[in-house]
């Protein structure tokens, strides 16, 4: 049987934590001993497996990639970017890759550049968990995560045979393993966190531009002690320093924590944890919605599209435009409890619609049918809603 040669790139995997470089990792493991595939794992850091390289490039946090940003008058992710790609060319060159299947747009736009200027064949799929808005003139597929952006691309014109819906996927086991309390005292002991009041998890870049970190500190605040303890964990951004502040000032010292810890760390936070918000307003998917669902949490979300397609009865909704919304839904599932028959109804939502298990030959389908297409021949154009660089 002839084996599909899969090239997996991702600048940010090994360095940073988004769901970019997560479902990457995940979906390189779930497919790695697919007999009709052949993966291949590009990244931009971290230890080395089987089929993986470590290719460099200038990190988008650095001040070198700052300054030739500016020097290009582009921003550090792009430049991270194109020095990622300039150590994958020689790959695309001697592998001959039958698709390069990637989430960063700056690498879809690249890739498609060299493929059209050195007359190579391999095709594009882009993962658009972002999402990136349509047209998509440059590449030969696009996988949309949710049915919201698949229809949004299909008004825009994008054609059917150019895009699937295909939700992300995500390594959860079939049965859901439960953490009996004096286990789960233990657990919060190791990992310094209180065992005498319930923990609010969030799982995202300490921001307040997109994932509104201040907004939850203000919301948990608004609550009358003893308040659940906040443990917010992710990536450090400009904008932390300030909500670490807030936090000081709003809880106090001792009733939160602010962590940015590795992937592998992340299933024993979950288990550790009572309830999981996101306070953002707009997300292409929510992975960690996923990840706390699979874990058997109650999930507190702002009411909007993507939210009730991926959590459907499963989530609490609230207007977090709202001051005293999310600390209302926070008083609400403290107050329904989380029985162990809930929280296995929970995980067994996630696993059935989600799980590798579930959706891992849909993605051996796309990948296969992408490289039996012809490469798309666009000449150029308008790439997801904005001119062509």
């Amino acid at each position: 049987m002839e084996r599909t040669k899969i090239f997996l790139p991702c600048s940010g995997l090994g360095r940073i934590r988004r769901g970019y470089e997560s479902f990457t990792q995940e979906c390189f493991e779930a497919l790695l001993d697919e007999p009709r595939l052949d993966l291949h794992l590009f990244k931009g850091g971290g230890s080395l497996g089987g089929n993986e390289t470590v290719l460099w490039s200038l990190p988008r946090a650095s001040a070198p990639a700052r300054w030739l940003g500016r020097l290009l008058r582009r921003d550090a992710y792009f430049v991270e970017q194109l020095t990622f790609f300039l150590g994958l060319r020689r790959h695309l060159a001697a592998g001959q890759p039958d698709v390069v299947y990637f989430s960063d747009g700056n690498l879809g736009n690249l890739l498609w550049r060299w493929r059209r200027k050195h007359g190579q064949r391999y095709r594009l799929i882009l993962s658009n968990g972002g999402p990136l808005s349509p047209p998509f003139p440059r590449w030969d597929m696009v996988q949309q995560v949710s049915a919201v952006y698949y229809d949004d691309a299909k008004r825009a014109g994008q054609p059917d045979d150019r895009q699937v819906l295909l939700p992300y996927g995500f390594a959860i086991p079939k049965k859901l393993a439960v953490v009996e309390p004096t286990a789960n005292a233990a657990l919060r002991a190791r990992l310094g966190l209180p065992t005498d009041r319930p923990v609010l998890l969030s799982v995202g870049a300490v921001n307040a531009s997109h994932k509104r970190m201040d907004y939850l500190v203000r919301e948990l605040a608004a609550l009358p002690a003893p308040r659940p303890y906040l443990l917010m964990l992710g990536q450090s951004e400009d904008e932390t320093a300030s909500i670490l502040a807030l936090a000081e000032q709003s809880l106090g010292h001792g009733n939160f924590a602010i962590r940015s810890v590795r992937l592998e760390e992340m299933e024993q936070y979950y288990q550790a944890s009572d309830l999981f918000t996101l306070a953002s307003l707009q997300e292409g998917f929510g992975r960690v919605f996923i990840e706390a669902l699979a874990h058997g949490l109650p999930c507190l979300a702002h009411d909007y599209a993507v939210a009730r397609e991926v959590l459907a009865e499963k989530g609490f909704y609230g207007n977090f435009r709202e001051p005293g919304a999310l600390a209302g839904l926070v008083l609400n599932a403290l107050a329904l409890g989380s029985a162990e028959a809930a929280r296995h109804a929970r995980h067994r939502r996630a696993y059935e619609r989600f799980s590798w298990d579930m959706l891992g030959g849909q993605y051996v389908a796309m990948l296969r049918q992408c490289a039996a297409m012809e490469p798309n021949t666009c000449a150029g154009g308008y790439v997801h809603g904005q001119p062509a660089p």
